[in-house]
């Protein structure tokens, strides 16, 4: 199966909100960290005229909408691919979900679950509103969010600015379970990984660092787009080519900056061929496709990863099978959800390297 993978951050600010970083100094991060396209998400702002290849890298814009009235302001939705400002709608989650919709976007719950940094500030800023529909996915692993979750002394707090690279583990647990029950009850919920980067510099009494500079942010929690052709050197098509990659759900989340994760597979095949889909030009699944059992109840799942990890492939959010080193196969009788998590030893600790979009499987 021909494809073309891409690396990708969807969340990211500038100094246009609470950023620290020009458009361009942000797209100069990108290029050196290997990104191949960036969206740009302020808060309850749209800047036109950015968009564009700019050597090698593809810059789109989004938003990323909030309600101010609030306080904390929870709730934050990503709204990428869109064409205007959309923060009249941020006091109703559902009027804005169906706007980005109307207009030709993908939304995606940002940070849907946190934990507060109360010495710091930082007060917790989930989503609270599951009862909303026709969402594309949710954040499943958003960098500054976990790392703000480490802030739970000053001691701790110094270590981690200085080396956030010990504690960085994987997306949090709750994040992962509450996904599995969107999942698991029939919904198709897409998930991605994005820094949520800001550049900014953070003062501890007389020591002032910036601790994540966009580079290094960008080199890590990223989303990896599969399509099936290149990139279009045409922005308005190449930016249809991430949009609709995205709503096919044709990605996974990667911690690169513990390994490159370029290359990873995870695919189904049934005995006899049978897609659900009708515009099928293959016959076999990738992530975000649906597949059905066949007549046989009989799937095969194959699964490869660069280098040596563990696999675990999960249905329904339960562990069936677990591998160490490159591949795995395994075949499934059972409909259900099943997706993948890749984990590695870094620096003493295992972390979550790699998590996959899943593999719907229907019955026969």
């Amino acid at each position: 199966m021909t494809r073309h993978e891409y690396t990708a951050n969807f969340h990211q600010h500038t100094v246009y909100s609470d950023g620290a970083g020009t458009h361009s100094e942000l797209i100069r991060a990108g290029q050196a960290a290997g990104l191949d396209v960036m969206v740009f998400t302020d808060h309850n702002i749209y800047v036109p005229d950015k968009e564009g290849w700019y050597d090698g890298l593809l810059a789109l814009m989004g938003i990323e909408v909030n309600d101010i009235t609030q306080s904390p302001e929870h709730s934050h939705f990503l709204a990428l691919g869109v064409d205007r400002d959309l923060g009249k709608y941020a006091a109703t989650p559902q009027a804005l979900i169906d706007k980005v919709n109307d207009i030709g976007g993908v939304g995606f719950i940002a940070h849907p679950f946190e934990r507060a940094a109360p010495l710091f500030g930082e007060g917790k800023i989930p989503w609270k509103h599951w009862d909303v529909q026709g969402y594309t996915g949710l954040e499943l692993w958003n960098y500054m969010s976990e790392f703000k979750s480490f802030l739970t002394s000053k001691p701790r707090a110094i270590h981690a600015a200085f080396s956030p690279d010990r504690f960085i583990t994987a997306p949090f647990p709750e994040t992962l379970a509450h996904w599995d029950n969107l999942t698991r009850s029939g919904q198709k919920v897409v998930a991605i990984g994005s820094s949520d980067a800001h550049g900014q510099a953070y003062s501890m009494g007389p020591i002032t660092r910036t601790v994540f500079p966009y580079k290094n942010l960008f080199a890590a929690v990223r989303t990896h787009l599969l399509m099936p052709e290149r990139l279009s050197k045409d922005v308005a098509t190449a930016k249809q080519q991430v949009l609709d990659t995205l709503r096919a759900g044709h990605c996974f989340v990667a911690y690169d900056h513990i390994g490159d994760t370029t290359g990873f597979s995870f695919t189904a095949q049934n005995a006899d061929d049978q897609m659900i889909f009708s515009d099928a030009a293959t016959n076999i699944a990738m992530q975000g496709d649906d597949i059905a059992l066949g007549n046989l109840n009989m799937l095969a799942f194959n699964i490869s990863v660069p280098r040596r990890a563990e696999i675990r492939l999960i249905k329904d959010g339960i562990v069936v099978a677990t591998e160490r080193g490159e591949s795995m196969q395994y075949m499934a009788s059972e409909p259900g959800v099943y997706r993948v998590e890749c984990y590695k030893v870094w620096k003493t600790k295992w972390r979550g390297w790699i998590f996959s979009n899943p593999i719907y499987v229907r019955a026969a």
